[in-house]
């Protein structure tokens, strides 16, 4: 009986918590984390580039996580304020935990990162078992990937964020660790940058196989007439210049193992059996 009443006890205070949690996010990430845990309600502010999912819409926007609004967030009385710890203004941040708001930091730079960042969410906001069961679907979409690419020869890719400047994925950032689990060897990695900027030249020489281009919006089969001068490059000559949908692949969060497989088709479509995925 004493057990019953103390896990009865245990449980109405794990409500009253979630009750009265008042959560702002700052980054899209965390935002997705906190809804795919189904934390979702407990959430009253966004940063501004937060878009998925469609109920994220509706709520206060408090800036972006490199320049977070302080007057906004303490606007909607937060418990919790949760973002990047590599990249959130510290100064903001700092700020923040003077003042005696709950801080989390989690960091996204590689996929065991992203994975730590929804077990410390799920374990802060008293979801712990549906965030192994998130990383453990993960997983599974990665390793699912793994095994379509297994016999896959490695080529050449370039990934770009921007046109002006031309800004490449490079070293150090979980979107070069998804192109080298798709078999690709990205030829902005050799910078050392994680988001360097590249020259016409330098892409000509180094004659990529593959370029995928988020300049070139959601339809991966869309035509770059930006690349069609440049026929000496492979990728532009053999027709493997394909566009990306941002969202998800760009968004360092729960859906970052359909994001590989995007991205995987794109390279290796022969191990899908199909050209590519547009992510709708």
């Amino acid at each position: 009986m004493s057990a019953i009443i103390a896990c009865t006890l245990s449980f109405a205070a794990s409500a009253d918590a979630a009750a009265t949690r008042r959560i702002v996010s700052l980054a899209p990430s965390v935002t997705e984390t906190l809804f795919a845990l189904g934390a979702g309600p407990e959430v009253v502010g966004v940063s501004q580039y937060c878009d998925y999912p469609a109920e994220v819409r509706k709520l206060p926007r408090v800036g972006s996580f490199l320049t977070p609004n302080l007057e906004a967030i303490i606007a909607l009385r937060p418990t919790l304020v949760i973002g990047l710890g590599l990249s959130s203004d510290q100064r903001e941040i700092r700020a923040l935990n003077s003042m005696g708001y709950p801080v989390l930091l989690v960091s996204d730079a590689s996929l065991g990162e992203i994975e730590k960042s929804i077990d410390a969410v799920g374990a802060r906001v008293g979801r712990e078992h549906e965030a192994r069961d998130l990383v453990a679907r993960i997983r599974a979409q990665v390793a699912l990937v793994s095994d379509r690419l297994a016999s896959s020869r490695i080529v050449r890719a370039l990934m770009l964020v921007g046109h002006q400047p031309i800004v490449a994925v490079g070293r150090g950032t979980f979107l070069n660790q998804l192109l080298q689990l798709a078999r690709a060897d990205n030829i902005a990695a050799v910078s050392g940058q994680e988001w360097p900027q590249l020259s016409l030249e330098y892409i000509i020489a180094m004659r990529p196989e593959v370029i995928l281009d988020g300049s070139m919006g959601n339809d991966p089969r869309s035509p770059s007439h930006f690349w069609e001068k440049y026929q000496t490059i492979p990728a532009v000559s053999g027709h493997r210049v394909f566009g990306y949908p941002q969202d998800p692949i760009l968004h360092s969060g729960p859906r970052v193992g359909r994001s590989l497989e995007m991205i995987a088709r794109m390279i290796h479509p022969e191990a899908f059996g199909s050209v590519a995925e547009n992510g709708k």
